[in-house]
């Protein structure tokens, strides 16, 4: 025991810095908590770009930034202490404490802002406190007096701290992302930047005592000094120049975003909250994007006037951290990160796995409908890929169908119309989706070689007090007759727009009024105990006079739709 008190306090001897006086101590913590601000804002910033194009750019000039401002804060720090005040930097090992550090960040900052395991976080953060350390060191090598001399505590410490600041910093700002989902996790406060200023209070102290220093009066040139300072403001306004242009940025993502979701979807909201959620779910894509992970749910789109069954099949997504995820966000991110091919393949095997099973218990007269994005059905290997997964089950190909959204299927033109024919050469049909929810085209649906229609929800809202809208699917329903297209409405929910439908002349329905989405592992059950039954009863509601919504309670939802219900 008394040789380890030796041994620290001859450790202890080599502090030949002393601590910096109260009042420069105070201005460098509130200094330093402002820079951990800073480099907050663009480490988030980085963080909530979804797909990789902008997560690079963005984590790029956030390396510049963080790598410029930390090593005007190590600069600054130089000039707290009474010993080193006078002393004249040296220009060349600034400077190249400068590309040490930025280049320290660039290699650390996308695993710190968008890393969702811890060891990856700790081991970054590791990494980017071993940057910072040894652009100190290059900072400071013209005034140590041997590296040799080396405050064994002092070395350890500052490496602790350093780590331990980045790390710290990251975890927190991981839970800061996660409490957008869950009130498990906190966001952050300046309580974190406070305490984080202080511990780089210290860990700059401890740095300047790591190596016995020259002290005493400097013997350098002013011209160095000038030089100095002006590469530090220049730092600094660089750093504050990308501040300034980060919400411009952000805006052009959320640009981006808006459009493609208008390939794909049509409900999503896009704010703050949603853009973090979408940079969670990218952070997180590739444990999520797993057969297993993609749980299908299926709605039954039944005709009145026929037997038979087809179902369609609606993604729903529950992840251990992220809890309960949007089908239609998480479908946005894969868009974004140019995963949409790979996850729909995903999907359409789930769901022929499903029929291949169902049609082994005898349920022959099913069939079902999936959901694609345009860049995967006009892949030219799409088609011939279909194919192969409908021999290999054995299925024949009128018992799937896929849906295209009709803005999908208008934008995309020549292109849309090629990749449909194969398609409809093979045998599997091409509907268009949320028909009427859009810039719909009567010019398209003869150019198309679709086989119908889905009318959106739209179509229904306040249907049975509303002439125009009857009039309109009159129409709908004799013009789909004319071009031999089929027409399923969505979204019906009560007996009164059941009773619309049929004197409109449209059969084929689908929504709560008949069932909401059932569980994979239930379709075989609610198919042989509850289909007829629900068939017989929507008959009866189709000749049962009166308001409809009394008459038979069972069929009436509980809630209104919700965008969980729709397509995968």
């Amino acid at each position: 025991m008394d040789d380890l008190v030796s041994i620290w306090q001859g450790a202890m001897q080599v502090f030949v810095v002393g601590f910096p006086p109260l009042l420069q101590s105070l201005l460098f913590w509130v200094f330093a908590a402002l820079v951990v601000h800073v480099c907050q804002q663009l480490v988030e910033h980085t963080a909530y770009s979804v797909d990789p194009s902008s997560r690079r750019i963005s984590a790029s000039h956030a390396s510049l930034c963080i790598g410029s401002i930390v090593w005007a804060l190590d600069v600054v720090g130089l000039f707290l202490y009474n010993e080193l005040s006078h002393h004249v930097l040296e220009l060349v090992p600034a400077l190249s404490g400068l590309v040490i550090m930025v280049v320290s960040a660039r290699l650390t900052i996308p695993t710190l802002s968008t890393g969702a395991s811890k060891r990856r976080i700790a081991l970054a953060s590791l990494w980017l406190a071993m940057g910072t350390l040894a652009g100190h060191f290059t900072i400071t090598s013209s005034h140590v007096q041997s590296f040799g001399q080396i405050n064994l505590p002092a070395t350890v410490l500052s490496l602790g701290i350093a780590t331990g600041i980045s790390c710290y910093c990251a975890i927190r700002h991981r839970a800061a992302k996660l409490s957008v989902l869950t009130p498990r996790y906190r966001a952050q406060n300046w309580a974190d930047k406070l305490l984080c200023g202080g511990a780089i209070l210290v860990l700059h102290w401890l740095l300047v005592n790591t190596f016995a220093m020259h002290l005493g009066d400097p013997e350098g040139a002013s011209d160095g000094a000038a030089l100095l300072f002006v590469m530090l403001v220049f730092a600094m306004a660089v750093a504050m120049e990308h501040l300034s242009n980060l919400r411009s940025d952000a805006g052009r993502q959320q640009l981006l975003r808006r459009g493609l979701s208008m390939m794909r979807t049509s409900a999503l909201a896009h704010n703050a909250h949603s853009d973090i959620q979408q940079s969670l779910i990218a952070d997180h894509l590739d444990r999520l994007l797993h057969p297993d992970n993609l749980a299908l749910h299926f709605q039954p789109i039944i005709h009145t006037q026929r037997s038979g069954v087809q179902l369609e099949a609606l993604l729903r997504l529950t992840d251990t951290t992220l809890g309960r995820i949007n089908p239609e966000t998480f479908l946005l991110v894969c868009e974004l990160q140019g995963k949409t091919a790979e996850v729909d393949r995903m999907i359409v095997c789930n769901a022929l796995d499903h029929l291949c099973h169902w049609r082994a218990q005898g349920m022959d007269a099913v069939s079902i409908s999936v959901n694609v994005a345009p860049v995967t059905l006009m892949h030219e290997s799409f088609a011939p890929w279909l194919g192969l997964q409908l021999a290999q089950r054995a299925l024949p190909p009128r018992t799937l169908k896929l849906e295209m959204t009709e803005h999908a299927v208008i934008a995309l033109g020549p292109q849309m119309v090629a990749a449909i024919s194969a398609l409809s050469a093979l045998g599997v049909a091409v509907l268009m989706d949320d028909f009427g929810a859009g810039y719909s085209s009567l010019g398209m649906l003869a150019e198309l070689p679709i086989a119908g229609i889905k009318c959106d929800r739209l179509f229904v809202r306040q249907l049975p007090h509303d002439r125009r809208r009857q009039k309109l699917l009159r129409h709908i329903s004799s013009l789909a007759r004319d071009l031999g297209l089929s027409v399923v409405v969505e979204g019906v929910e009560t007996p009164e727009e059941l009773r619309a439908l049929a004197a409109a002349g449209l059969h084929h329905i689908q929504g709560y009024l008949f069932s909401r989405p059932i569980a994979a592992p239930d379709v075989p059950n609610w198919h042989r105990t509850q289909l007829q039954s629900q068939r017989a009863a929507l008959q009866a509601l189709l000749h049962t006079p009166g308001s409809g919504r009394d008459s038979d309670t069972s069929f009436v939802p509980t809630q209104p739709s919700t965008p969980w219900a729709s397509g995968a």
